[in-house]
Protein backbone atom coordinates (compact mmCIF):
# COMPACT_ATOMS: atom_id res chain seq x y z
CA UNK A 1 0.00 0.00 0.00
CA UNK A 2 1.63 3.33 -0.90
CA UNK A 3 -1.57 5.77 -0.24
CA UNK A 4 0.01 9.21 1.27
CA UNK A 5 -1.41 8.10 4.37
CA UNK A 6 0.80 5.81 4.94
CA UNK A 7 3.75 8.17 4.47
CA UNK A 8 5.44 7.65 7.88
CA UNK A 9 9.45 7.97 7.03
CA UNK A 10 10.61 5.75 10.13
CA UNK A 11 7.95 3.03 9.41
CA UNK A 12 9.84 2.59 5.63
CA UNK A 13 13.34 2.98 6.74
CA UNK A 14 12.44 -0.06 9.29
CA UNK A 15 10.85 -1.93 6.15
CA UNK A 16 7.50 -2.64 7.89
CA UNK A 17 5.01 -3.29 5.94
CA UNK A 18 0.97 -3.19 6.04
CA UNK A 19 -0.59 -5.71 5.45
CA UNK A 20 -4.68 -5.20 6.32
CA UNK A 21 -6.01 -2.90 7.48
CA UNK A 22 -9.94 -2.26 7.69
CA UNK A 23 -12.32 -0.96 10.80
CA UNK A 24 -10.68 -1.64 14.23
CA UNK A 25 -7.98 -3.57 13.19
CA UNK A 26 -4.66 -4.35 10.77
CA UNK A 27 -1.91 -6.03 10.20
CA UNK A 28 1.63 -5.25 9.83
CA UNK A 29 4.72 -7.71 8.81
CA UNK A 30 8.59 -7.15 9.18
CA UNK A 31 11.23 -9.72 7.57
CA UNK A 32 14.10 -9.94 10.88
CA UNK A 33 17.48 -7.90 8.92
CA UNK A 34 20.81 -7.44 10.75
CA UNK A 35 19.92 -3.88 11.13
CA UNK A 36 16.81 -4.88 13.59
CA UNK A 37 19.05 -6.57 15.96
CA UNK A 38 20.53 -5.64 19.38
CA UNK A 39 23.73 -6.43 20.14
CA UNK A 40 23.17 -9.27 22.25
CA UNK A 41 21.78 -10.80 18.63
CA UNK A 42 18.11 -10.13 19.25
CA UNK A 43 15.57 -8.38 17.29
CA UNK A 44 16.50 -4.42 19.10
CA UNK A 45 13.51 -3.61 22.09
CA UNK A 46 12.21 -0.16 20.18
CA UNK A 47 12.13 -2.36 16.69
CA UNK A 48 9.23 -3.82 18.74
CA UNK A 49 7.91 -1.00 20.57
CA UNK A 50 7.30 0.66 16.99
CA UNK A 51 5.58 -2.54 15.52
CA UNK A 52 3.21 -2.33 18.41
CA UNK A 53 2.64 0.77 18.32
CA UNK A 54 2.10 1.22 14.55
CA UNK A 55 -0.50 -1.63 15.36
CA UNK A 56 -2.44 -0.30 17.84
CA UNK A 57 -2.48 3.16 16.20
CA UNK A 58 -3.59 2.20 12.77
CA UNK A 59 -6.06 0.28 14.25
CA UNK A 60 -7.97 3.35 15.29
CA UNK A 61 -8.74 4.92 12.39
CA UNK A 62 -9.21 3.27 8.04
CA UNK A 63 -9.73 5.97 5.33
CA UNK A 64 -12.72 3.21 3.91
CA UNK A 65 -14.50 4.87 6.78
CA UNK A 66 -14.01 8.13 5.63
CA UNK A 67 -11.07 8.76 8.08
CA UNK A 68 -8.60 9.73 4.98
CA UNK A 69 -6.25 11.88 6.16
CA UNK A 70 -6.27 11.01 9.95
CA UNK A 71 -3.18 10.06 12.34
CA UNK A 72 -3.33 8.93 15.60
CA UNK A 73 -0.63 9.90 17.90
CA UNK A 74 0.45 7.92 20.94
CA UNK A 75 -0.68 9.61 25.21
CA UNK A 76 0.53 6.02 26.57
CA UNK A 77 1.94 2.35 25.39
CA UNK A 78 2.96 -0.49 27.60
CA UNK A 79 4.75 -3.32 26.13
CA UNK A 80 5.34 -6.60 27.35
CA UNK A 81 8.75 -8.55 26.50
CA UNK A 82 8.14 -11.91 26.28
CA UNK A 83 10.85 -13.70 24.21
CA UNK A 84 13.64 -13.01 22.06
CA UNK A 85 13.76 -13.86 18.41
CA UNK A 86 16.71 -13.13 15.78
CA UNK A 87 15.53 -14.43 12.54
CA UNK A 88 12.34 -14.74 10.56
CA UNK A 89 8.98 -12.86 10.05
CA UNK A 90 7.04 -10.98 12.23
CA UNK A 91 3.48 -10.23 12.56
CA UNK A 92 2.44 -7.44 14.59
CA UNK A 93 -1.54 -7.99 14.75
CA UNK A 94 -3.17 -4.45 16.40
CA UNK A 95 -7.34 -4.42 17.27
CA UNK A 96 -8.98 -1.24 18.75
CA UNK A 97 -10.74 -2.17 21.80
CA UNK A 98 -12.68 1.04 22.55
CA UNK A 99 -12.85 4.54 22.79
CA UNK A 100 -14.93 7.53 20.65
CA UNK A 101 -14.12 10.26 17.74
CA UNK A 102 -10.50 11.65 19.52
CA UNK A 103 -9.57 9.16 22.03
CA UNK A 104 -9.00 5.85 21.76
CA UNK A 105 -7.69 2.38 23.21
CA UNK A 106 -6.14 -0.60 21.37
CA UNK A 107 -4.15 -3.58 22.00
CA UNK A 108 -1.38 -5.35 19.34
CA UNK A 109 0.65 -8.38 19.32
CA UNK A 110 4.25 -9.68 17.73
CA UNK A 111 4.21 -13.24 16.42
CA UNK A 112 7.64 -14.67 15.09
CA UNK A 113 5.55 -16.65 12.49
CA UNK A 114 8.58 -19.10 11.78
CA UNK A 115 8.43 -19.83 15.57
CA UNK A 116 4.78 -19.25 16.03
CA UNK A 117 5.40 -17.32 19.45
CA UNK A 118 4.02 -14.54 20.86
CA UNK A 119 7.24 -12.25 21.35
CA UNK A 120 5.73 -9.41 23.09
CA UNK A 121 2.62 -7.62 23.40
CA UNK A 122 0.92 -4.06 24.00
CA UNK A 123 -1.83 -1.98 25.05
CA UNK A 124 -2.22 2.25 25.02
CA UNK A 125 -4.19 4.86 24.61
CA UNK A 126 -4.12 6.90 21.23
CA UNK A 127 -5.83 10.58 20.24
CA UNK A 128 -7.10 10.50 16.44
CA UNK A 129 -5.70 13.74 15.07
CA UNK A 130 -8.16 14.70 11.71
CA UNK A 131 -6.41 16.56 8.73
CA UNK A 132 -8.85 20.27 9.37
CA UNK A 133 -7.75 20.00 13.08
CA UNK A 134 -3.97 19.76 12.48
CA UNK A 135 -3.80 23.29 11.02
CA UNK A 136 -6.20 24.67 13.51
CA UNK A 137 -4.45 23.67 16.89
CA UNK A 138 -1.20 25.50 15.63
CA UNK A 139 -0.28 27.65 18.68
CA UNK A 140 0.42 31.31 16.80
CA UNK A 141 3.11 32.40 19.47
CA UNK A 142 5.09 29.22 18.07
CA UNK A 143 4.75 29.90 14.16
Amino acid sequence: MTEAWLDNPFISLIGAQLDEWETDRCVWTLDIRPQHLNTHGSLHGGVIATLLDVGCGYSGFCPTTGDSGARAATISLTVHYMAKASRGRLIARGQRMGGGRRTFFATAELINCDEDIVIASASGSFRIKYPDEARSTINPIMK
